[in-house]
C-alpha cells in the first residue's frame, strides 16, 4: 500500500515541479535538470490506482490518516542566515572626554541651580535679638572656657616636651640606641592627643550643665566642640610636623622661624575654614536665616581660597628648592619621586583648596571632614616617605 502511495505521489506531483510561477525565484539550482514529463500510460497507470485505493475502504481510510499525518508535522526550520557581526560604534578619546565633560558640567550646573533656589526660595525667619543675644553669651563662655583651659595645660606640658627632645637628642648623637628620637616624637604627639580628649571631655561637662535648658543651644555647642576637636586634632599633626616651640622633638631638617612661619598659618587657615564652616554657618543659617548663612558660606570659602592660592604661590620658589634640597640628600629610589614632587606641588595645592571651595558650597561639613581626612593621611604617607629617605 506504502509502495502504491509513493509511486502515485511521484507521479502526480511530477508536472508541479516544472511549472514556473511568475515574479517567484526557484531555490532550485540552474544546474539542475528539471523532472521528466511522465507518459499517458503512466498517467493513465496511476489514475487507476488512485481509483483502486479510493475504491477499498480500509485503503481510503489509510490514504486519509497519511495524509493528516502529513498535514501535522512540522516543516524543517530553515537553515539561519549568516550575516556579519553588527560592528561596535568605537567612540575617539575626544569624543569621550566631551562626554564626560558635557555629564560633570549638567551635573555642576544642576548643583548651583539648586544652590540659587536655596537662597532664593528658603524662608525668610524673623530675627530675635533676644534669643540670639542669650545663644552667642552660652556659646561664647563654653568657647572661652575650652580654648583656655586647653591653652593652659598645653602650656604646662610644654616642659615635659623640651626634657624628653633633649634627653632623645643626647641619646641620638651619642649613637647608643637610634629608637629614642622617634620614640619621644611619637609619645609627645601621643600626649597631645590625651590633652586633646581630656579638653573635650571637660567641654562636654560644661556643655551638658551650661546650656539654659535649650535644646538650640546645647546643638550649638556641640557644633563647637565637633569643630574643636576636628581642627585641633589637624593643628596636633601640624605640630608633629613642624613642632615650633620645642625643635628637639622636630623630625625633620627645618629652620625654626620656617617652622613657626608654616605652623601658624596653616593653623589659622585650618581654624578659620573649620569653626567658619563647621560653626558659623550652621548657626547664622538658624539664628538668622538661611540665605545669610548661604552668603556667609560663600563669602568665607572665597577668602581662604584667595588667602591660600596666594601662599602657595608666594612660597612656590622656597618650598621647591627646600624639595630639590631634600631630594639631594635623600636615596636615589626617593629622590626621583622628591623632585617630581617639586615640580608639581603647587598645582596640587591649588586644586585641593580650589575643589574644598566648590564641595563646600553645597555640602560644608561633610565636604570638610572628608578633605581635612584626606589631608591627613596625604601628610602622613608625606611625612613617612621623608622620614625613611633620610
Amino acid at each position: 500500500m506504502r509502495w502504491t502511495l509513493f509511486i502515485l505521489f511521484c507521479l502526480l506531483g511530477a508536472p508541479a515541479h516544472a511549472v514556473a510561477i511568475p515574479g517567484v525565484t526557484t531555490g532550485t539550482s540552474t544546474s539542475q535538470q528539471a523532472a521528466p514529463e511522465p507518459s499517458p500510460e503512466q498517467k493513465k497507470a496511476a489514475y487507476a490506482a488512485l481509483a483502486d485505493v479510493l475504491e477499498n475502504e480500509a485503503s481510503r481510510n489509510e490514504l486519509i490518516a497519511q495524509l493528516r499525518e502529513a498535514s501535522t508535522t512540522p516543516p524543517t526550520e530553515p537553515a539561519p542566515a549568516l550575516a556579519p557581526p553588527a560592528a561596535k560604534d568605537e567612540k575617539t578619546v575626544l569624543e569621550n572626554v566631551t562626554t564626560v565633560t558635557r555629564q560633570y558640567g549638567d551635573a555642576f550646573a544642576t548643583r548651583f541651580a539648586q544652590l540659587y533656589r536655596n537662597i532664593t526660595d528658603a524662608p525668610h525667619k524673623p530675627f530675635n535679638s533676644q534669643t540670639f543675644t542669650n545663644a552667642l553669651t552660652h556659646f561664647l563662655f563654653l568657647a572661652v572656657a575650652v580654648f583656655g583651659f586647653y591653652s593652659v595645660i598645653r602650656l604646662c606640658a610644654l616642659p615635659l616636651y623640651r626634657k624628653m627632645g633633649l634627653w632623645a637628642r643626647k641619646k641620638n648623637r651619642e649613637r647608643s640606641n637610634w629608637l629614642q628620637l622617634p620614640a619621644m616624637i611619637v609619645g609627645a604627639f601621643i600626649i597631645d592627643l590625651l590633652l586633646l580628649a581630656l579638653t573635650l571631655f571637660i567641654g562636654q561637662m560644661l556643655s551638658d550643665n551650661f546650656h539654659a535648658g535649650s535644646r538650640t543651644i546645647a546643638f550649638q555647642q556641640s557644633l563647637f566642640l565637633n569643630a574643636f576637636a576636628l581642627i585641633e586634632f589637624f593643628k596636633a599633626i601640624l605640630r608633629l610636623i613642624f613642632c615650633p616651640n620645642v625643635p628637639e622633638l622636630r623630625p625633620f631638617a627645618i629652620q625654626d622661624a620656617t617652622a613657626r612661619y608654616w605652623n601658624r598659618r596653616m593653623s589659622s587657615l585650618s581654624s578659620l575654614i573649620g569653626y567658619g564652616l563647621i560653626v558659623a554657618v550652621p548657626i547664622i543659617s538658624n539664628q538668622v536665616n538661611v540665605q545669610v548663612g548661604a552668603m556667609a558660606n560663600v563669602a568665607i570659602m572665597l577668602c581662604i581660597t584667595i588667602w591660600a592660592l596666594y601662599l602657595i604661590f608666594k612660597n612656590k620658589a622656597e618650598i621647591t628648592q627646600h624639595l630639590l634640597s631634600l631630594a639631594e640628600r635623600s636615596l636615589a629610589f626617593f629622590s626621583l619621586f622628591i623632585r617630581a614632587f617639586a615640580l608639581v606641588w603647587h598645582w596640587l595645592a591649588s586644586a585641593y583648596f580650589i575643589v574644598l571651595f566648590f564641595f563646600s558650597l553645597f555640602d560644608p561639613g561633610n565636604s570638610l571632614k572628608f578633605m581635612m581626612g584626606a589631608t591627613v593621611r596625604s601628610l602622613a604617607i608625606i611625612g613617612i616617605a621623608a622620614f625613611i629617605s633620610g
